[in-house]
């Protein structure tokens, strides 16, 4: 019998997902920083006009994820602490960065935050991975 590739659903980052987030995130190798723009749709909303906090940990998430598939690091997340530190508006086009930390033996470390159109930190957060046995 033979196999079938599967088809990439991440909900975070898949453009074959139309349920997803459809982040587009860039990686800069000379930084080892990635960054994005995303604004979030009605349908991703918590409380009236803003976005659901699951969400903006889904996207923090998914930038650090995205630093250690650029630097060829295979992962799964660890740990995850997230700072909420005002609310991040729906329709509202968001800036979004992270960068490496560090790595120690299996585990890496990567800080990311969002940013809103005015320049204000709406939540940042910081990740430990870790990586896959070989």
């Amino acid at each position: 019998m033979k196999s079938v590739a599967k088809k990439n659903l991440s909900f975070a980052s898949s453009p074959d997902n139309a349920d997803g987030l459809q982040l587009k995130i860039t990686f800069d190798e000379d930084t080892k920083t990635a960054f994005g723009d995303y604004t979030c749709p009605d349908k991703y909303q918590g409380l009236p006009d803003q976005i659901h906090p699951g969400i903006i940990s889904t996207i923090l998430d998914e930038i650090m994820m995205k630093i250690n598939e650029a630097m060829n690091f295979e992962t799964t997340t660890g740990e995850l602490t997230i700072r909420f530190l005002q609310p991040a508006k729906v329709n509202e086009p968001l800036h979004l960065r992270g960068w490496f930390v560090k790595k120690n033996k299996k585990i890496i470390e990567n800080r990311a935050e969002i940013e809103n159109e005015i320049g204000k930190i709406v939540a940042r957060g910081k990740g430990k991975y870790i990586e896959a046995e070989d």
